[in-house]
């Protein structure tokens, strides 16, 4: 069986650290509550191993219109920690955490920890503590709606 995606939010993780941009797209991402975010980052992200327990981060949730952040952030192929992936998107940063401008919603956040699950041991699930963030509105973007 082979199923592509189970239909989700894009969204993205990013921040600024040790004088570099890291950025990502992260689809597999929940609320699990009203201040905690739980999301699947692979290994072979140079972000998510950039992240640590502790790292201030930003959590962006894209809208329909920011579809070219989703390919640009999501982008397979420059999964590379010399490659500036957010050159040309307009983003705030606060305290590190590194936040997609006029993205749905926008959330920084503190990571609270990185968990290992059997069967998926090479994935880092961080687990997050949401600080401050603001809704801007607009229709979620979802992997349903990019061309695959």
């Amino acid at each position: 069986m082979e199923i592509k995606a189970i239909d989700h939010n894009v969204n993205i993780i990013a921040l600024q650290k040790n004088g570099k941009n890291y950025g990502m797209c992260c689809a597999w991402c929940t609320q699990a509550a009203a201040d905690k975010l739980i999301c699947c980052v692979g290994p072979q992200s140079a972000t998510g191993r950039a992240i640590e327990k502790g790292d201030i981060i930003g959590f962006s949730n894209l809208n329909k219109a920011q579809m070219p952040i989703a390919f640009r952030l999501g982008d397979i192929n420059s999964h590379s920690s010399e490659t500036d992936k957010l050159a040309g998107i307009d983003y705030t940063v606060d305290e590190g955490a590194v936040l997609i401008n006029d993205a749905r919603v926008v959330v920084k956040c503190q990571v609270i920890d990185i968990l290992h699950l059997p069967g998926i041991e090479m994935e880092n699930i961080l687990y997050l503590q949401m600080a401050d963030g603001k809704e801007n509105g607009g229709e979620a973007l979802h992997i349903a709606d990019l061309p695959m």
